[in-house]
């Protein structure tokens, strides 16, 4: 049986994008229940940190991995919606697309990049 390696920026990459998913789930429930939440809307700014960090380190440990741009146009997505979501209420629905672009580009690559290359630190 093949073993497949997973890296930890992917495990990091899919567990933001699901926490990011969860919280933007979460958000119109807490705030139904007059909840104080000041700190929550800030989470998301933490979600597109994190979610960088990931696509940062898979970017370097998986070079030539096909789903690297799908991981960056996902996170790409995401930083748009966390940014102008305020002003354009459809971007709410990009974040979720996004979220799951991250989710299946971490996945996909964990699944299919067991050759791929990694950079070489000087």
């Amino acid at each position: 049986m093949a073993s497949i390696q997973i890296s930890r920026s992917d495990l990091v990459g899919i567990g933001s994008a699901t926490l990011c998913v969860a919280h933007c789930l979460l958000t119109p429930i807490l705030i139904s229940m007059a909840a104080a939440y000041g700190w929550w809307p800030g989470l998301s700014y933490l979600f597109v940190l994190v979610s960088f960090y990931a696509a940062f380190e898979t970017s370097q440990h998986s070079v030539g991995s096909p789903w690297l741009s799908l991981i960056w146009i996902s996170f790409t997505l995401l930083v748009v919606s966390v940014l102008f979501e305020e002003d354009y209420a459809w971007l709410e629905i990009i974040g979720y697309v996004a979220s799951a672009g991250l989710i299946l580009g971490h996945l996909f690559n964990i699944r299919y990049c067991k050759n791929c290359r990694t950079r070489q630190t000087k």
